[in-house]
């Protein structure tokens, strides 16, 4: 009863905009005009061919998306629980003879099981309860055939329109069903999400990225417009939990886990790593108006990263910072929104390898790499890999803990992958004075500090 009494509230919010099916409705952003269009080039850029593919658009509204998914899918149905717009919809995509048309609700929806290979939406799961999200993901990876993909935009911890509320179409008078989660929510769900066919083949989703909307970066200063592109994996052997127990992840569990860990690093103004990497990094390692990718899986701390904003502050360039945990993405995503500063952008990837591939298909190239622990973390196959979206002269700054010294090892990694000018220093005590003095003005717990640490220097 309760579900249906929040579907209620949200049915009653969408309905006050359905005589205005617009643009402006759609995004409830006053300068929707202004930002439609690169809103949606930003997302539609991002999805995988779609040729000779079939797609289910839900919760198309007046059918922003669908026209395009329209232009080169086989078929495409697009659905929304707002009759005028679906009717909206019909008008505008009138010349196209591939698009099927359905008024109804999300959750409810009825398709066949394996008979789409792209489940796309855009500002949905924000709109549903968390029993909702659960069970709506659930039936996506019923309907999605082997190797589909499932695309997801959200606005998280808060609205589209961010600290701007004078663009908001919300009214103070509104009830707003918005719950707007936490991004490390979604991922944590997605990688835990497993489904068994009536054959008893169990599959999961493989979450390939996630990242903030660039457009709402550069018009908006809100980098907590975020999507993921998530694809159906065989998950042979996998456990398949209760209804329940998903429900209890998402809805507590993480969400406790995730306060837990803002309280710890919300606020973090300088990494002790700052004090290691300083000398290293001048301006022939990164230039003004260069790229540089970053790399922190913080395998061994959740404190040992890389400063990324005073890196573009200081050398007035652009970082991609590749984050491997949700906890901490979120984290780096709260830090970016505060600062403002649209030259750092972050990234979730599960693998270093998943965020090359991410800007391979980008046809990438970057000028620097700064990372730490990426020896640690990494095969010599994966780190020459990473040296694909690399300058052919691009430089690399590396912050290493190792159990034991040896440069003859660490230089014949780096060898192999393709790097040279090797320069080995070890930076044990340094790093170790700076850990203890982080932990001090911060006020840290106590974090494993490293048994060894070297400073690499290299080029390509």
């Amino acid at each position: 009863m309760l579900t249906e009494v929040k579907r209620d509230n949200f049915k009653s919010f969408w309905d006050k905009y359905s005589d205005k099916p617009d643009n402006a409705a759609m995004m409830l952003n006053h300068n929707a005009e202004d930002l439609e269009a690169a809103d949606r080039a930003d997302i539609l850029q991002s999805l995988p061919n779609l040729k000779d593919k079939d797609a289910v658009d839900v919760g198309a509204g007046i059918g922003r998306f669908t026209t395009v998914l329209a232009e080169t899918a086989r078929w495409v149905l697009s659905t929304d629980f707002i009759e005028s717009f679906i009717k909206k919809n019909q008008e505008r995509n009138a010349h196209h003879g591939n698009i099927h048309y359905q008024v109804g609700d999300a959750v409810n929806l009825k398709m066949k099981n394996g008979s789409v290979d792209l489940v796309f939406t855009n500002w949905l799961m924000m709109y549903l309860s968390d029993k909702e999200v659960v069970q709506f993901l659930m039936s996506a990876m019923r309907w999605l055939r082997p190797n589909g993909y499932i695309h997801l935009r959200e606005s998280c911890s808060e609205p589209s329109t961010g600290r701007a509320k004078s663009n908001t179409m919300h009214s103070n008078a509104d009830s707003n069903p918005t719950h707007y989660r936490f991004s490390s929510l979604y991922i944590k769900l997605l990688k835990e999400l497993r489904y068994r066919d009536p054959e008893g083949k169990v599959w999961r989703f493989d979450v390939q990225w996630s990242c903030s909307v660039p457009t709402y970066i550069k018009r908006m200063q809100n980098w907590r417009q975020i999507h993921w592109l998530t694809k159906k994996v065989p998950a042979d052997g996998d456990e398949v939990k209760p209804f329940e127990e998903y429900l209890e992840l998402f809805s507590n569990t993480w969400k406790q886990e995730q306060l837990g860990w803002d309280a710890q690093l919300d606020g973090e103004k300088s990494m002790w790593t700052d004090r290691i990497l300083a000398p290293a990094i001048n301006p022939t390692v990164v230039a003004q108006q260069s790229t540089v990718f970053v790399y922190t899986p913080r395998k061994i701390s959740p404190f040992t990263h890389v400063n990324s904003h005073l890196l573009a502050e200081k050398f007035t360039c652009n970082v991609w910072n590749v984050e491997v945990n949700p906890w901490f993405y979120r984290t780096s995503i709260t830090k970016a929104n505060t600062l403002r500063d649209q030259r750092v952008r972050f990234g979730w990837n599960e693998t270093l390898s998943s965020s090359v591939d991410y800007w391979r298909q980008r046809q990438g190239e970057f000028n620097s790499l700064v990372a730490t622990e990426l020896l640690a973390t990494n095969s010599v196959e994966e780190i020459k890999e990473l040296t694909s979206i690399l300058h052919p002269e691009a430089r690399a700054v590396l912050l290493e803990p190792v159990e034991e010294v040896d440069e003859k090892s660490v230089r014949k990694t780096l060898t192999d992958a393709g790097f040279k000018n090797i320069s080995i220093k070890e930076v044990t005590k340094e790093a170790h004075e700076a850990q203890s003095e982080y932990l001090k003005v911060h006020e840290k717990p106590d974090f494993p500090v490293g048994k060894h640490w070297l400073l690499i220097e290299a080029s390509l």
